[in-house]
């Protein structure tokens, strides 16, 4: 990564105070590989949680004497009071964003701490594509990594939580370093999942859409029994916010089959959205079967590109088992929040990755690239309340619950979100 390091901090020359020497505050440090790429006299603050790592740090300062080093702190990037704000020209973390606990906090942290005009340095391993072998491994083997990994995460796209994070300029690439890949110990593995990676590729799997809209029609009267008394309890809610004359205006993203559409209150226009048209033949069994409310229209569009939905135009935006497959999570919920009126509400019920030390998030990730497929891009291990907490709400009532369904999908965050 010689190379890769060389051109990265050749930028660290942009960054220097008008007086003084470039501060420099590395977030987790570890032992230090990072010092000899530095420019002679930068002040140097190291921090990491775990205090084992200053034995070796020391040594990394010893050979590395173009540097001042201020102070080693040990803290979590998630939690850096001990740095004040606005002190630092210039935050480094390379290979950590893979292993903290909460992304988006790290990134608030180091905005805090650095001066306007400073800089976050990063660079970190993420999740491959979806449609690579690298990816279908990343999360085979995920589990086991994590464990031997303290903590590290092989399926992170941090690229996103970059974006979210609301830096005035981001310069980031995607590259491929000659790193270690898991190939040739898994071969077994890598036949068993052929078969679907070929179809995918020579466009056979797209028939699949065709069969998919059937086969949640059908299962969504099993989830429906089991998930009726949450469903109820949420769209409860629905009743806080009507506008002042008229009906509640509803757009529900994602609508699949229409398997919401009972617990809506009598009256309320609906504007439904899916990106699947197949869908349309069996939402118009639930709309036969759902007299009660007026149906508006079906737009044919992804939850990332609401573009047919006029800006603060509904009050209620409904999405439910559908922010496990987008392409872009915090994309769908900027839509939502543009497409509602100011009060409005993101009503949501989402199926999300269980805790890390539990059997459940071993097996969601071991059997994601399977689910994928046939889930037609669905994704058991996202832990969407991340989005949800980082949007930019003015309110989010959002709890986790534990409903009586297959394992794999059991963990659940349920509520809704003002604007």
């Amino acid at each position: 990564m010689n190379d890769n390091k060389r051109e990265l901090f050749r930028n660290l020359e942009k960054f220097y105070p008008p007086k003084g020497s470039l501060r420099i505050l590395e977030v987790g440090c570890g032992s230090g590989a990072n010092f000899e790429h530095y420019p002679t006299g930068c002040r140097i603050t190291c921090t990491d949680p775990n205090p084992h790592f200053q034995q070796y740090l020391k040594e990394s300062m010893a050979k590395n004497d173009h540097l001042v080093y201020d102070n080693f702190i040990v803290a979590s990037g998630e939690n850096l009071k001990a740095v004040e704000d606005n002190s630092v020209d210039v935050v480094v973390c390379t290979l950590v964003l893979c292993s903290v606990q909460d992304t988006l906090m790290v990134l608030r942290e180091a905005q805090r701490v650095l001066r306007p005009g400073g800089a976050f340095f990063f660079l970190e391993h993420v999740v491959s594509d979806p449609s690579s072998w690298v990816y279908f491994f990343q999360h085979v083997f995920r589990p086991i990594w994590y464990f031997f990994g303290d903590g590290c995460e092989i399926t992170r796209a941090t690229w996103k939580h970059l974006e979210a994070a609301g830096f005035s300029d981001l310069q980031l690439r995607h590259i491929q370093t000659p790193l270690f890949v898991l190939l040739r110990p898994h071969i077994v593995v890598k036949v068993l999942i052929l078969p679907l990676y070929i179809a995918e590729v020579t466009g056979l799997l797209s028939f699949y859409k065709r069969v998919f809209p059937l086969l949640v029609y059908k299962m969504s009267f099993s989830y429906n029994n089991k998930m009726n008394d949450k469903k109820r309890e949420l769209f409860r809610n629905l009743e806080k916010f009507y506008p002042p004359k008229g009906s509640l205006r509803i757009l529900e993203v994602g609508c699949g089959s229409g398997a919401n559409f009972e617990h809506y209150p009598t009256g309320c226009r609906i504007t439904c959205t899916d990106p699947n048209p197949h869908f349309q033949k069996y939402l118009k069994k639930s709309m036969a079967k759902n007299d009660h409310l007026v149906y508006d229209s079906f737009i044919v569009a992804s939850g990332e590109n609401l573009k047919a939905v006029e800006d603060n135009s509904v009050d209620v935006v409904v999405c439910t088992l559908v922010l496990c497959s987008v392409q872009d999570t915090p994309k769908v919920l900027q839509e939502a929040k543009r497409v509602l009126r100011p009060g409005g509400a993101f009503f949501f019920l989402e199926h999300v990755v269980s805790d890390p030390a539990s059997w459940v998030y071993f097996f969601q990730h071991v059997f994601q690239p399977f689910w994928y497929y046939f889930g037609d891009g669905c994704e058991t291990t996202r832990a969407t309340w991340k989005h949800l907490e980082a949007s930019g709400f003015s309110d989010l009532q959002l709890r986790h619950v534990q409903p009586p369904l297959f394992f794999m999908i059991r963990p659940h965050i349920v509520g809704y979100a003002v604007k």
